[in-house]
C-alpha cells in the first residue's frame, strides 16, 4: 500500500475546526476471532467500524461544505475571500497538496474539491474488512491498522512476517482506529495512484449523481498488487454484505 500520514490539521481524531464533530478515539477492538458464526462476526465488525467511518467522513464533509460556501461567495460577490477564509483555504490546500494561490480561479477550486471529499461508507467498510481479515489480523489487533497502510522508516510500525527479501516497508501502527480511518481517507484523497477514483467521483458530483461504492471501487486497481482481481473482490464484498453494512 501507499505510505500515508495522518491529516495533522483537519482529520486527526479529537482535533477539529469550529463546528465540526469530534469523536472519542477508539483504542480497543473487540476480539472478533472468538465469534464463530460468520454472519454474527460480520455484523459485529460493521457495527464497530460504521460509526468511526461516519465520524471521519463527516470531518471531511464539514471541511468540504465550508470550502463550497467560500467558493460560492467568491463567485457571487466577485470579491476575494476574507482573511479568515484565506487562512482556512491555505491550511486545507497545503494539507491536500493543491495550489490555491489564486482562490478566484475555477480550476483551482475544482482541483481542491476533487480531493476534499468523502468516500462511500460501504467502500470503506468493505476495504477495512478485507485488509484486516474482519478485524482479526495482527496489524489490526496490534497496530489498529485496518487498511494495510505502509510506512518506510525503521521501527515506524510492525514488520510483516512474510516481507520479501530486500523490502524495507513496515505496516503502520496507529494510536486509534479513528486515526487509521482518517489516514485511509487521506490516502484515497491525495494518493497519486487513486487519481482515477477521484476523477470518477468528481464527474459524478458534477452531474449531480449519487457517488456509489461500486463505482468508486473501480479506482482501486492499484490499491493491491492483485489489481483488477482486488477490485472484483471488493465489489463482491459490497454486494454480498450490502444490507449488513448499513445495520
Amino acid at each position: 500500500m501507499i505510505a500515508t500520514r495522518i491529516l495533522t490539521v483537519i482529520l486527526v481524531a479529537g482535533i477539529s475546526f469550529s463546528g465540526m464533530v469530534t469523536a472519542k478515539p477508539v483504542t480497543d477492538i473487540p476480539n472478533f476471532g472468538t465469534i464463530k458464526d460468520v454472519r454474527s462476526k460480520k455484523k459485529a465488525f460493521f457495527d464497530f467500524m460504521r460509526p468511526i467511518v461516519q465520524a471521519e467522513n463527516d470531518r471531511v464533509l464539514q471541511v468540504r461544505k465550508r470550502l463550497i460556501d467560500i467558493k460560492d461567495r467568491v463567485e457571487v460577490t466577485g470579491q476575494a475571500p476574507s482573511s479568515g477564509d484565506l487562512v482556512f483555504i491555505g491550511r486545507v490546500a497545503d494539507d491536500y497538496g493543491v495550489d490555491m494561490s489564486n482562490p478566484r480561479a475555477a480550476s483551482s477550486w475544482s482541483r481542491l474539491l476533487a480531493k476534499v471529499d468523502t468516500v462511500p461508507l460501504r467502500l470503506v467498510l468493505a476495504q477495512s474488512a478485507n485488509e484486516s481479515s474482519w478485524g482479526t489480523s495482527r496489524f489490526a489487533r496490534k497496530g489498529l491498522n485496518f487498511f494495510g497502510q505502509w510506512c518506510f522508516k525503521k521501527d515506524c510500525g510492525l514488520v510483516p512476517l512474510r516481507r520479501n527479501k530486500g523490502q524495507h516497508h513496515e505496516v503502520r501502527v496507529f494510536k486509534s482506529v479513528n486515526a487509521s480511518v482518517a489516514a485511509y481517507l487521506r490516502n484515497i484523497n491525495t494518493g497519486r495512484v487513486y487519481s482515477g477514483l477521484r476523477t470518477i467521483r468528481a464527474k459524478l458530483r458534477k452531474k449531480g449523481e449519487f457517488v456509489t461504492a461500486h463505482q468508486l471501487a473501480g479506482g482501486l486497481i492499484r490499491y493491491s498488487e492483485r489489481g483488477q482481481a482486488y477490485v472484483k473482490e471488493i465489489r463482491a464484498m459490497i454486494r454480498v454484505n450490502y444490507k449488513l453494512m448499513m445495520g
